[in-house]
């Protein structure tokens, strides 16, 4: 029997810290979409739709990937997944980096969309494995701070770089950082060895399949889990269509430099860093998940409303809307410990895993709409009598983004059929062995 050790201690933080880093090696390549997609656009004559279209295709492959990859954690650890994750995204990186059309362009974005549908959800899984579990929903918030203080980083860095330098050389230059990442990994992750949550023994390909999909059904099988997901696709998927793709383009067609455009946009995810652990800490602190996370998502409804409504304001007001809007978006956070808090502790990656899946659906679908309505077509094209006459002005990007106040509506609505899932009593602290091989 090995020696048991404390969770929380040094090992924890190593493991965690790597896993934090794939994190932000991830969010990095996502949010560079929204720096490079100009100059792609202008290098592979792209059209709008298309741009559209290529980063919606990141979410869609995101969300069916991720329904497995909680699982696979439950089922695996991450002493061998994340490494081969990282692996996956790096392949995919170079292909993005080196496309000449659309198809190498789609081709990358679906394998940086496969192994990043670990990122997140792994680094979570790491706090959940490697620290007590009352700290499940905190460390949640922790990764999504550093990830989106990375996404900042990453774009106003890129936003400046790539005035001097191809879209190309940056990208291939952060799949580079992949492989000294994915090197690390190998080496260093571990899985801790716990007597209250041991991962199942591998059982053949045929048994892990139907474990799989038990896994998920147990999950999706409770009405709750789907009300919870489908919140976080509205609060996060729609922060996730501003931050990566039409944030940037609404301020440069309101008139905005494409300098200041990008800073603006990046100003967003400042918010989400520091909504999402205030948001962590106002739910313990009141011991309650639903009432801070619906505040949440009323507040980003609002100040959705005023930047739709006042395209022409100057770069230091826009700052401030898009700040306060990325930090009420933290409230997103919350869906995960709500997640948790509906399954068994076996099943935390697959509960984390669907409300990523249902964020990223979600996304995906508010990031491509807009391109829908700005190339003429669909829906909200027709309401608005834009069908093939859409310009691109200012006008055009108002309605196309109209679909964001809507679905957090919606969202509104669903917090009507959620119930207050925080726990009533503190867990007591939890002991694990040695680290195993």
């Amino acid at each position: 029997m090995a020696e048991k050790s404390k969770l929380g201690g040094g090992q924890a933080w190593i493991n965690w810290t790597l896993g934090v880093f794939f994190v932000v090696f991830v969010f990095t390549f996502q949010t560079g979409y929204a720096v490079t997609s100009v100059g792609m656009t202008k290098d592979l004559s792209l059209s709008v739709a298309q741009v559209g279209f290529i980063g919606s295709i990141y979410t869609w492959a995101f969300a069916i990937a991720q329904f497995g990859s909680g699982s696979i954690l439950d089922r695996l650890g991450i002493r061998w997944v994340l490494p081969v994750a990282c692996v996956i995204v790096t392949v995919g990186g170079f292909l993005f980096a080196n496309a000449t059309g659309p198809e190498m362009l789609i081709i990358g974005q679906v394998l940086m969309a496969v192994g990043g549908s670990f990122g997140f959800v792994g680094a979570g899984f790491v706090g959940g494995r490697w620290f007590a579990p009352i700290k499940y929903g905190f460390m949640f918030c922790l990764v999504q701070f550093v990830a989106s203080l990375s996404a900042i980083a990453g774009q106003m860095i890129l936003g400046k770089m790539v005035e001097q330098f191809p879209w190309s050389t940056l990208l291939n230059s952060m799949a580079v950082g992949g492989v000294v990442l994915t090197v690390v990994m190998f080496v260093v992750l571990r899985d801790p060895v716990r007597e209250d949550a041991e991962l199942a023994p591998w059982e053949g390909i045929r048994k892990f399949l139907n474990d799989l999909i038990a896994a998920i059904n147990e999950v999706t099988s409770i009405k709750d889990s789907w009300i919870n997901s489908l919140i976080g696709g509205a609060t996060f998927g729609t922060m996730l269509a501003l931050g990566v793709v039409w944030g940037p383009k609404f301020l440069m067609a309101s008139g905005m430099s494409q300098t200041d455009a990008f800073f603006t946009s990046s100003i967003m995810w400042a918010g989400l860093a520091f909504g999402a652990p205030f948001f962590g800490w106002l739910s313990d602190k009141l011991r309650k998940r639903k009432l801070p996370m619906a505040a949440g998502c009323a507040l980003q409804l609002l100040t959705i409303i005023v930047i739709i409504s006042r395209p022409g304001m100057s770069p230091t007001e826009a700052n401030f809307y898009f700040f306060i809007w990325g930090f009420m978006s933290g409230g997103s956070m919350l869906n995960f410990p709500i997640g948790a808090d509906l399954v068994r502790p076996a099943l935390i990656g697959t509960s984390a895993a669907v409300v990523n899946a249902v964020q990223f659906i979600v996304g995906g679908i508010i990031m491509a709409v807009p391109g829908r309505v700005l190339s003429g077509t669909g829906l909200i094209a027709r309401i608005a009598e834009m069908e093939g006459t859409a310009k691109g002005t200012v006008a055009d990007y108002q309605w196309a983004i109209l679909v964001i106040p809507l679905i957090l509506g919606i969202a509104l609505i669903l917090f009507l059929f959620l119930r207050e899932t925080y726990p009533n009593s503190e867990e007591e602290p939890v002991t694990a062995a040695e680290p195993a091989e």
